[in-house]
């Protein structure tokens, strides 16, 4: 089993709820986890979905990289969410469900900018519930390979036969 395998296992251990079958689709070529092996385990389907939406506004495409959609970042949140108290999973849906009645008054994309309005000092329901979607989708993202690989461009470390040092003048010991 190679390393990078194992954490995964360990990691996921630890954060999987009882019966989550991730861990048995662990082979010696990486995570065989997938979206279309993973069940949702606290988000509805239509929950998923307006995450998913709101995710993706939140880190969009672009021609650098993928967004939240394509790094499945929607279904990290709902791992975490099955696995975190009820006071948690009252709040992610009670945030889903303003978002969606702000939404019905005007847009997807008017409610979200609504709720991110105080970004720095919320005050409202919705403005502390952005303030949590946007920290789970960050950390879904760049945990993601998408994130890591492709957005954030890491290749991990790398051996380096000698270290030449900083070569700016400046910076050279007198």
């Amino acid at each position: 089993m190679k390393r990078r395998t194992a954490l995964k296992v360990v990691a996921l251990g630890t954060l999987a709820p009882p019966g989550f079958e991730a861990l048995s689709k662990m082979g010696s070529g990486g995570a065989a986890w997938a979206a279309e092996n993973y069940q949702l385990h606290f988000f509805t389907p239509e929950e998923n979905e307006l995450l998913d939406q709101l995710m993706e506004m939140i880190i969009p495409a672009d021609s650098h990289s993928p967004g939240a959609h394509a790094a499945q970042v929607s279904l990290f949140a709902d791992l975490m969410i099955s696995t975190s108290s009820d006071q948690i999973k009252n709040q992610w849906r009670n945030g889903l469900k303003l978002l969606r009645q702000e939404a019905a008054r005007s847009s997807l994309a008017e409610a979200l900018a609504k709720a991110a309005e105080n970004e720095g000092h919320p005050q409202t329901e919705l403005e502390h519930f952005f303030a949590a979607l946007k920290a789970m989708t960050i950390n879904g993202y760049y945990t993601s390979a998408i994130g890591i690989h492709q957005d954030l461009q890491y290749v991990g470390n790398t051996y380096l036969p000698s270290f030449p040092g900083c070569t700016r003048p400046e910076h050279k010991a007198s």
